[in-house]
């Protein structure tokens, strides 16, 4: 007899399925895992890529149609993932092109100049969809709610100084506050990176729900070239936790051997499975493709202080400094990680306690 599957299990398989293409076997194994675990994040999370996924999927595929067994209910939770997937760039580009052409030969010239902006902003508008933006740890102090605000960035560039729009609502959907607010500072390539303790201002009332959306970024060099059918695959990888998305980056360094963030993902991954020789290898096929990869820098310091080899971290975090200033978590941790205690090797408690 076969073991029953667990709700990883099933999640796993979702993700898989997922990331295969077989929308519609992930959109099942996504109800399972809610059956299982009602109010499970990260089933709901990806029941709503399918549902966005198919809104754009030219295979004909409807939202309507996935939607049919996915559960539709509300996250009353203060921290609601907004998170938001889009067409690609191109297509975008493509419609609005057709558009203006039409426009300026049509002589309208007011028209034609206000298509050509948005044109010229496509990729602007696609970035910003791409991004995700988390609120965590909420708590009052004196009488204003303070979070942490983590930024996930599944574009395949660096992107930066994002202005987010906020509402907090109570539980009967009442609004209590809006808003918006910068986050100044830079998020790297398929990377995510927390901005501590944001004020959100002053609030009266109990807060039920929280929901936000990216208005304005800046986008970054874009320093490395993607293929457009790895698109939906590198976002699939980014979307993931690190533990999780092992295989997803293994198989995009095989597909792709010179797209530096998918190195620095596959590093990241292996990380997160205390692997951390097989990470600094793969920082360092990263920075032999981009010597001036910051982000490959900052995670060579992490993984090399976690070896307890405090030297080579320290050179290796302040040029992962030196090259993204602006970027908060390397700064961060440039000051406060080498206070920090060296970490135990295995079996030093056992011997501690003998």
């Amino acid at each position: 007899m076969m073991p029953e599957m667990s709700v990883e299990d099933h999640l796993k398989l979702a993700r898989r399925l997922h990331f295969q293409g077989d929308r519609k076997g992930a959109m099942l194994e996504y109800n399972v895992v809610l059956e299982l675990d009602p109010g499970n994040l990260d089933a709901e999370s990806g029941i709503q890529a399918l549902r966005e996924e198919a809104e754009v999927n030219e295979s004909g595929t409807t939202a309507a149609e996935l939607a049919e067994d996915a559960s539709g209910k509300l996250k009353t939770n203060f921290f609601v993932n907004q998170a938001s997937s889009s067409s690609p760039a191109t297509k975008a580009k493509g419609l609005l092109m057709t558009v203006l052409m039409l426009l300026l030969l049509g002589g309208v010239g007011y028209g034609g100049y206000i298509m050509f902006t948005m044109y010229m902003n496509a990729d602007n508008m696609n970035a910003r969809q791409n991004v995700t933006v988390n609120f965590e740890r909420a708590r009052m102090k004196d009488g204003q709610p303070q979070v942490n605000i983590e930024v996930t960035n599944k574009n395949p560039y660096l992107v930066r100084n994002l202005l987010v729009f906020y509402e907090i609502r109570d539980r009967a959907d009442s609004l209590l506050k809006e808003g918006k607010l910068t986050l100044s500072g830079s998020v790297p390539a398929g990377d995510r990176r927390t901005f501590p303790d944001v004020v959100l201002g002053e609030i009266k009332g109990e807060p039920g729900k929280l929901k936000a959306r990216v208005e304005t970024l800046q986008l970054g060099p874009k320093k490395y070239k993607l293929k457009e059918k790895y698109a939906n695959k590198f976002m699939d990888a980014a979307s993931m936790k690190d533990k999780d998305a092992l295989y997803e980056y293994e198989e995009l360094t095989q597909d792709m051997d010179d797209f530096v963030p998918a190195y620095i993902g596959y590093g990241r991954a292996l990380a997160a499975r205390s692997k951390f020789d097989e990470a600094l290898k793969q920082y360092q096929k990263a920075l032999e493709l981009d010597p001036d990869s910051a982000n490959a820098h900052y995670y060579s310091a992490v993984a090399l202080f976690y070896k307890n080899d405090r030297t080579n971290a320290k050179k290796e975090i302040d040029l992962a400094a030196n090259l993204a200033p602006d970027d908060p978590e390397i700064l961060w941790n440039q000051k406060y990680l080498f206070t920090m205690k060296d970490p135990e090797k295995k079996g030093e408690t056992k011997k501690k306690g003998k």
